[in-house]
């Protein structure tokens, strides 16, 4: 058309937002960042429930050097919920065009508490035991094991039920140790007060059935 045609410059993320959650009144991070071939730097904005933020005085949120969305603390209660949504992140390179993230969520959950935690116990080989783990219910899917401070690995014999507890089948020498539950996310961790294992022959003699755990009585709210 007698005009030179631009050449393209290829121009990518290298890291995008994932569903991330956040702790109330804890600092929180969405990662984003963008790399081009031209000579120009992307400039990274965000957007929150599909808007562009204005960030230029928020003192509370700011977009680091690489692109990522920083919280220094996170603001949430009944009535306010400024930081809970679903955010993309949109890098732009003048003359060259826009791209735009994959979307993720950002929850918030209250801080960590554990309604139960392990306590010391002595188990027979070959028996069972259950460790106790009770956190908030959104923070289950956040919680894992550890054995003498490093991280358990789970099995057909070592099972995490859908409540937080550890279940430990057949029991060995080598379950013997220091257990407790950690709840993990993003800038920050909690962990139980740990309990000691112990693990004993079995003498042969004949011992009465007894419960690991027995149901209480609960009140759940519809859907929970």
């Amino acid at each position: 058309s007698g005009s030179a045609a631009q050449p393209f410059s290829p121009f990518w993320f290298t890291v995008e937002p994932q569903d991330t959650l956040a702790i109330r009144g804890n600092s929180a991070l969405l990662n984003c960042s963008a790399h081009s071939d031209a000579a120009t730097t992307a400039r990274i904005e965000w957007k929150k429930d599909g808007t562009f933020m204005s960030l230029v005085s928020d003192e509370r949120r700011h977009i680091l050097p690489d692109g990522s969305l920083f919280f220094n603390h996170v603001v949430h209660s009944k009535h306010n919920k400024p930081d809970e949504g679903t955010y993309q992140c949109v890098a732009t390179i003048d003359n060259l065009g826009s791209i735009s993230s994959r979307t993720a969520r950002l929850s918030v959950a209250g801080m960590p508490r554990f309604a139960s935690q392990p306590s010391p116990a002595t188990v027979h080989l070959g028996s069972s035991q259950v460790m106790a783990c009770e956190v908030n219910s959104d923070l289950v899917p956040f919680t894992r094991w550890e054995k003498d401070r490093q991280q358990l690995e789970l099995n057909a014999r070592l099972v995490q039920l859908p409540g937080g507890a550890l279940v430990i089948s057949n029991a060995s020498e080598a379950d013997a140790g220091l257990y407790r539950c950690v709840v993990e996310n993003v800038g920050s961790s909690k962990s139980s007060d740990e309990a000691q294992l112990q693990i004993v022959p079995e003498t042969g003699e004949e011992r009465k059935l007894e419960f690991l755990v027995q149901p209480v009585s609960v009140t759940k709210v519809v859907g929970a």
